[in-house]
């Protein structure tokens, strides 16, 4: 009965060290995919180019949304999240650009070209968070997950963050074990 009881409990701890691993990859996904978008502003104010690409927008939504149902995310919630990491994203270039603005900034030197460097890294960045979202959807329905996403990593806005996040909740919980 000892052995049985010790065999439970190291499973159960192996299984909140598997969702706690699944949270912070997409965390860590997340904030990635988000690092990404200061160059981003700073190419589209070079170029005096606006924040809002929504044609842009609108075929890397569907082409996540697509990616995730591939791997057993629910669509509707998959398309939610991957919108809010637009939206996300679009703040934070919005809050640079009108930063920048206020201080009159010049032109910045050295910024990556948008086609072929800066939208393969956020492509890459995407596939990943598709990747890390599929992985933490079940995880995300079990336990105290929200309070560990609930903190902004260093260097990004609790605003964006918040906007990046929160759509992660209510996950589906179809297809998923009790936790």
């Amino acid at each position: 009965m000892k052995r049985l009881a010790l065999a439970l409990c190291t499973l159960a701890a192996f299984a909140t060290d598997a969702r706690a691993d699944a949270i912070d990859d997409l965390r860590d996904a997340i904030s990635a995919r988000l690092s990404l978008m200061t160059d981003v502003a700073k190419y589209k104010w070079n170029r005096i180019l606006p924040v809002v690409d929504a044609e842009r927008e609108a075929a890397l939504v569907a082409s996540a949304t697509r990616d995730a149902v591939a791997r057993g995310v629910p669509e509707p919630w998959a398309r939610r999240v991957i919108e809010a990491q637009i939206a996300a994203s679009r703040a934070l270039q919005v809050a640079a650009t009108e930063q920048w603005r206020a201080q009159q900034h010049a032109a910045f030197s050295g910024v990556p070209d948008l086609a072929s460097a800066q939208r393969p890294a956020i492509d890459a960045a995407t596939a990943r968070l598709v990747e890390a979202l599929a992985a933490a959807r079940c995880a995300l329905v079990a336990g105290d997950t929200e309070s560990r996403l609930a903190a902004s990593p260093a260097g990004l806005g609790a605003s964006v963050w918040t906007i990046a996040t929160a759509a992660l909740w209510p996950a589906p919980h179809d297809g998923c074990a009790a936790p």
